[in-house]
């Protein structure tokens, strides 16, 4: 690497979040229709009523925010502890013998009495953006009680994923109690708890270290920032280079519209080091100060698309709190979430610390990642 040496996160640290049976059934696309609303742009499997279809496969793994991020972040070198929820049943056997295999301690796992653990079903075919079918089960059900009795004191990192229901409305409670014990706070939240809880969201911004959001999720944020800050308007920055697509045209939803650089300087304001937007196959961004980074997107077989931003934003966490440069770990970030993708599964195309080395090999982090001064 034309880079300074990568830097392997080993610090302890604890991941919060759902963990689900993930069951993926991969059809063959003339087993199945796709059609796509150009105007929307959305498209929708078409299963006929009434029929079995073949399947390629179907198969069980391991899924979830929270399993996903610990075994991406176990691989990486830290020591990991998860907090999610299972039932009494074999489903959560599965889990917690997969958390264990991965080294993953459980002192925080919870068993939730007459709710059965979490499963997805998961949908692939065409160009693998499975759709994705879920009960959420025991993951609904954290307490207070549960929150306060952490010992925060225990984890240099603390990464805060999608909060299924009931249990997100403890975000608030699980960020101050980790911002008591000066943790470096990572969060990455799922749309249903951005638009459900959003003010708690917003309200926790300024204890949050890195906030790491898709394009759909941004979208809709956009009226309640537009609502709440008005001192910021388009900008006037002339960008050099090639200017990457959401960058250009910012996001637009319900008929307001705000620009990229406007929106992540909005959210910035709120108190984090490290904005983070991601936009699927189009790359990845990172404002950290005045200074805008983005990561273009990588060629890739794509064979199943969730856990992509698990591994994406758990990277990152994980590299810039062991100090490396924001670069560097939005490159590596981006490695990661492409192996991942690689793999019709969640956890199995994660990266260990050394196979991120070698993949990152000479790579020039000076023009692999773009740059603008936002000053």
């Amino acid at each position: 690497m034309t880079q300074k040496e990568l830097l392997k996160p080993q610090q302890p640290a604890l991941s919060i979040g759902t963990v689900m049976i993930d069951i993926i059934t991969v059809i063959a696309d003339n087993d199945v229709e796709l059609m796509t609303l150009h105007n929307m742009t959305s498209s929708f499997l078409m299963l006929e009523q009434g029929r079995k279809v073949e399947s390629q496969s179907i198969d069980t793994y391991v899924g979830g925010g929270g399993a996903n991020t610990a075994v991406s972040m176990s691989r990486l070198g830290m020591k990991m502890d998860i907090l999610a929820l299972v039932g009494k049943d074999l489903n959560a056997e599965k889990i917690l013998n997969r958390m264990r295999q991965e080294n993953i301690s459980l002192p925080l796992m919870k068993v939730v009495e007459d709710v059965g653990s979490g499963v997805a079903v998961h949908i692939a075919s065409h160009d693998r953006n499975a759709a994705i079918f879920t009960h959420r089960g025991a993951n609904c059900n954290l307490t207070e009680e549960d929150v306060k009795a952490i010992d925060f004191t225990k984890y240099d990192l603390v990464y805060v994923t999608n909060l299924s229901n009931q249990s997100a409305d403890h975000f608030p409670l699980i960020i101050r109690q980790a911002e008591k014990a000066n943790c470096f706070i990572a969060s990455n939240p799922g749309i249903r708890q951005l638009t459900r809880l959003c003010d708690d969201f917003l309200s926790s911004l300024d204890a949050i270290t890195l906030i790491s959001i898709n394009k759909v999720e941004c979208e809709s944020l956009v009226p309640k920032l537009i609502s709440e800050d008005r001192k910021h308007s388009k900008p006037t920055l002339t960008l050099s280079g090639d200017i990457p697509p959401l960058l250009k045209n910012g996001f637009k939803f319900g008929g307001f519209s705000l620009g990229l650089v406007d929106f992540m300087q909005i959210l910035s304001d709120h108190g984090p080091d490290y904005v983070v937007i991601t936009d699927g196959s189009k790359g990845a961004y990172l404002l950290q100060g005045d200074t805008l980074f983005y990561s273009p997107p990588q060629k890739v077989d794509m064979k199943g698309s969730a856990g992509a931003g698990d591994s994406f934003s758990s990277t990152l966490a994980s590299l810039i709190s062991a100090g490396n440069a924001p670069d560097i770990a939005l490159y590596a970030a981006s490695l990661n979430a492409v192996s991942v993708i690689s793999q019709v599964d969640t956890q199995a195309g994660l990266l260990t610390f050394e196979a991120l080395e070698d993949a990152l090999g000479t790579t020039d982090i000076t023009t692999a990642i773009t740059r603008w001064d936002l000053t």
